[in-house]
């Protein structure tokens, strides 16, 4: 997905289309991710769903990146690092037989999460990775704000506005709505960094097995949600959500680094 400008979805006789909100205002979200490296400077990261590796080009550290199919274009997001996994394997495939602290030689400083859009596969995906970092490592993850109804199905659906054709959300948002109420201890930001959101989470107890626990129960309430019934405004609204523009480094340093 491409970086989106802001619009007024509206059909041709200027009504409001149902379950369409406006394009997100924040900045795209692999330039917010890359200011997020530049203020923590981590010293290990994980991401799991790099693809082309626009997102893993960020890192400057030591870094595992996990998918099931990568698409590299060039060397270049695997450069500019002193080491880098590339983990081709589906990341519940790699969390059985792998340890990314013995890997990387200490606790995740960062994670970002962008696999499997079905809000089970999130959801399995932060508690696995939650282990592996401190209580202030910050984890993100993506696409947990949709702007319009068909892109949160989970296989995806006819954009109503023409330019988000091929934007797929999944429903990643309801592991969002299940880490608020299921996990009131986490510390979550959400940002309206285009086009589909992004969340930063810290406050982190990698003890925690709540929620591997009681995934099927978490799962079955996850899956009684309804985004129609929540509505998309109704669903923006109670995530307060920031601006990811004005979110700046100095910002972000402020608001995550402890000591």
């Amino acid at each position: 997905m491409s970086s989106a400008s802001v619009i007024n979805p509206a059909s041709p006789n200027g009504t409001d289309v149902p379950n369409c909100l406006p394009d997100l205002a924040g900045e795209y979200y692999i330039n917010v991710l890359a200011r997020l490296h530049q203020a923590l400077r981590p010293t290990t990261y994980l991401e799991i769903g790099t693809l082309h590796g626009a997102s893993l080009e960020a890192a400057r550290c030591a870094t595992i990146s996990i998918d099931p199919a990568f698409k590299l274009a060039s060397a270049e997001p695997v450069q500019n690092k002193p080491f880098c996994g590339l983990y081709q394997q589906t990341s519940d495939e790699f969390f059985a037989t792998n340890n990314p602290s013995a890997i990387l030689g200490g606790p995740l400083d960062l994670a970002f999460l962008d696999g499997m859009h079905w809000c089970e596969f999130l959801l399995r995906d932060f508690f696995n990775t939650e282990r592996f970092c401190r209580p202030d490592s910050v984890i993100a993850l993506h696409d947990c704000l949709p702007v319009e109804a068909p892109m949160a199905e989970r296989n995806g659906g006819l954009a109503i506005t023409p330019h988000r054709q091929g934007w797929w959300t999944g429903d990643v948002w309801r592991t969002l709505w299940a880490l608020r109420q299921y996990r009131p201890d986490l510390d979550i930001t959400v940002l309206d960094a285009g086009p589909t959101g992004l969340v930063l989470i810290t406050g982190l107890d990698p003890a925690s097995t709540l929620l591997a626990e009681r995934e099927a129960e978490i799962v079955a309430a996850m899956m009684a949600q309804s985004l129609e019934a929540i509505g998309l405004p109704a669903w923006h609204a109670a995530q307060q959500v920031q601006s990811a523009t004005a979110f700046g480094t100095e910002t972000m340093a402020a608001r995550f680094l402890r000591g």
